[in-house]
Formats: structure tokens, C-alpha cells, sequence
């Protein structure tokens, strides 16, 4: 008996310096990047200004989802350029996790909510697809993406 308690406290111990989205989600996320038009370059550009990523669509993209620091969620803006088309900037937004406000209630608590989560950065994620509608070169804005 005093066995099975001492397992049970060392399971209470562990799952209680464990935030929920830590547990549930990835600090990575792959995101399909399509687009109306084929062929369209995509070059993705993260917060300091470093192009991380180059590709033609359909294409996946691996992003992490924050960088590294407290509270810091990854920002990123995609640049889609194809001839004869006008360019499309648009960022790519981060969301916070349910995983995040609603499993640290059962599992994490202040830990999760304070410690866990915000280091590992796991509370994160970002849109789960991208679609680009390519306009023919006339300038306009649509869908909070800006054609230039």
C-alpha cells in the first residue's frame, strides 16, 4: 500500500510540473501553402528579417511556432510573387492553444500557465493552412493581404 501511494504521489509530483500544450502540441508546425495560380514563389521571412523559407506552391512549410524567450511567439510574413501577378505580403498569424487555456485547469495549473507552456513556447501555433489568391497585375486589397 505505502508503495502505491508513493507511486501515486511521484506521478502527482511529475504531472503537475507539466503544462497541458506542452504535452498535447509540437514547437513545430507544418503548414500547406496553396495557391489559385500554379507555380507562384513563396518566400517566407521571419520576425528579424531572415528569409526562412523559398519554395513554388503547393508547397508544405515546417515553421517553429515561437522563438526562443518567454511569452515570445515566432512572427512571420509570406511574400508570393509570380510574373504577370501582383504581389502578395501577408503575415502569417499565431494563435494561443485551447490546450493552453483549458488544460492547464486539469493538468498544469499556475505551473503550466506561468512556467511550462511559456518557455517551451508549445502554447503556440500558427494559421493551420495558407491559401493565396494571386491577382492579375490591378491593384487592390483582399482578405487582410495586400497586392502591390
Amino acid at each position: 500500500m505505502k508503495q502505491m501511494l508513493k507511486r501515486v504521489c511521484l506521478n502527482f509530483i511529475i504531472l503537475s510540473c507539466v503544462g497541458c500544450a506542452t504535452i498535447v502540441r509540437d514547437s513545430n508546425q507544418t503548414i500547406p501553402v496553396r495557391s489559385n495560380v500554379e507555380g507562384v514563389d513563396v518566400k517566407i521571412v521571419n520576425q528579424y528579417g531572415t528569409t526562412v523559407y523559398q519554395s513554388k506552391t503547393p508547397t508544405m512549410v515546417n515553421l517553429k511556432t515561437s522563438t526562443s524567450g518567454y511569452f515570445s511567439p515566432a512572427k512571420y510574413t509570406l511574400y508570393a510573387s509570380k510574373p504577370g501577378y501582383q504581389t502578395y505580403i501577408t503575415p502569417i498569424n499565431w494563435h494561443i492553444s485551447a490546450w493552453y487555456i483549458i488544460g492547464n485547469f486539469g493538468f498544469g495549473g499556475l505551473i503550466g500557465w506561468l512556467i511550462v507552456d511559456p518557455l517551451t513556447g508549445k502554447l503556440y501555433y500558427l494559421d493551420e493552412e495558407i491559401n493565396i489568391n494571386m491577382t492579375p497585375s490591378n491593384g487592390y486589397i483582399q482578405n487582410g493581404g495586400y497586392y502591390y
